[in-house]
């Protein structure tokens, strides 16, 4: 105890010497700490699918405002393991990131802010049929009390289960559940307590969409649309969804030729569950198959690449012309930011070496580009 002429220092006195020490250390603190931000709280993820049957599948960040890889490799990076073989697609489920890694057979699960690993999902717990076989895409349910307990994961199968939607338990991280559908099913798009399955054929030919209902699991109907339906995409604001029924295989490989074949864009009133219109692309049969999707919910445009181009569409157009590309460029990947309208573009090269993204402006005016990892996929908009 310290003294003064007067005797010992009082009580009330000790408090208040020690309070504003504290309020003085507190403030430097204030001015000295900086605030704490995680890592991949923001930009663009791009997904990178890796060379088949080399397990180097990755994920680079992408500085939105720049265009330039700030995080290559992260999911290594952060957990010191590889990724797997050919990651197909990347979603974010209540604060958690899902990357569906297709031929490895897993989803891998991280913190979303962190890229640290917490769980794998692969197989049920001792129900050897129960599995995310050749996974493909994956949506949550809606959440219940403010809480995502499943989700959905599009499967081809064809190891040990047949075509599937995986119903997946989140909190346990495991299938329980295997809903058969179409053959080759692909995207999958949430509206209301339903999910829509774009079933494409896989290697054959399908020209369905499934519907299942999310508080029973069970397919409720099967929607007939055009030939191998591969991408889908959902305007909430006016209950679309619009379906890209990519045709046939404009290249016969019996006969070694290509040939015409019909190529749509379907759309699917939600509640009705009926299709309330279709557009042959193009007008008339077309010797090449549209592919990848994009929707801007913002300036409701649709996007895709056809022959070697990038074509861009209203969601509402009544015909869809093919006479004058938005983009005379060829993409692997497609994707289109709805904040400031930037078209993204992944050219995977020869599959074997890193692959380069292109950015552009609305107008189809080049805006930049980078290098990444191997065969960019798609992108994801934090």
């Amino acid at each position: 105890m310290h003294f003064t002429k007067s005797g010992p220092l009082r009580h009330t006195t000790i408090v208040a010497l020690l309070a504003t020490a504290s309020f003085f250390a507190l403030q430097g603190c204030a001015v000295t700490d900086s605030v704490r931000t995680e890592p991949y709280d923001s930009g663009v993820l791009v997904i990178e699918e890796g060379a088949f049957k080399k397990g180097n599948a990755s994920v680079s960040l992408l500085n939105a405002q720049t265009g330039a890889i700030t995080a290559p490799n992260i999911f290594s990076a952060v957990n010191d393991r590889p990724l797997g073989d050919v990651l197909q697609s990347y979603t974010e489920i209540g604060g958690k990131g899902y990357l569906v890694v297709n031929n490895s057979d897993k989803v891998e699960v991280v913190e979303s802010s962190t890229f640290r690993n917490i769980g794998t999902i692969q197989k049920g717990v001792n129900v050897a049929s129960l599995t995310v076989e050749q996974p493909r895409y994956m949506v949550a349910a809606p959440p219940q009390s403010g809480q995502y307990l499943k989700a959905y994961v599009s499967c081809w199968g064809g190891k040990t289960v047949g075509a599937s939607v995986a119903v997946i338990d989140l909190a346990g991280r495991q299938a329980f559940k295997q809903i058969t559908v179409g053959a080759g099913p692909e995207q999958l798009v949430l509206a209301g307590n339903q999910v829509f399955v774009a079933n494409s054929g896989g290697f054959g030919l399908d020209n369905t969409v499934s519907v299942i209902n999310t508080d029973t699991d069970q397919v409720v109907t099967t929607i007939s649309v055009g030939d191998r339906p591969t991408s889908m995409a959902y305007d909430a604001d006016n209950n679309v969804i619009y379906v890209l029924c990519s045709g046939k295989y404009a290249y016969d490989y019996v006969t070694n030729k290509v040939v015409p074949t019909t190529a749509e864009l379907v759309k699917i009133n939600p509640t009705t569950r009926q299709v309330a219109g279709r557009v042959v692309i193009g007008g008339k049969p077309i010797t090449d198959n549209p592919s990848n999707l994009v929707f801007n919910k913002t300036t409701k445009t649709l996007y895709f690449n056809y022959a070697g181009a990038v074509y861009s569409t209203p969601a509402a157009a009544t015909s869809i012309a093919l006479d004058k590309p938005l983009i005379n460029r060829s993409f692997y990947g497609l994707g289109v930011d709805p904040a400031t309208n930037i078209i993204y573009g992944g050219d995977a090269k020869d599959f074997n070496r890193g692959g380069t993204v292109v950015r552009y402006q609305a107008t189809g005016a080049v805006l930049d580009s980078a290098k990444v990892g191997i065969a960019p996929n798609g992108f994801y908009f934090k």
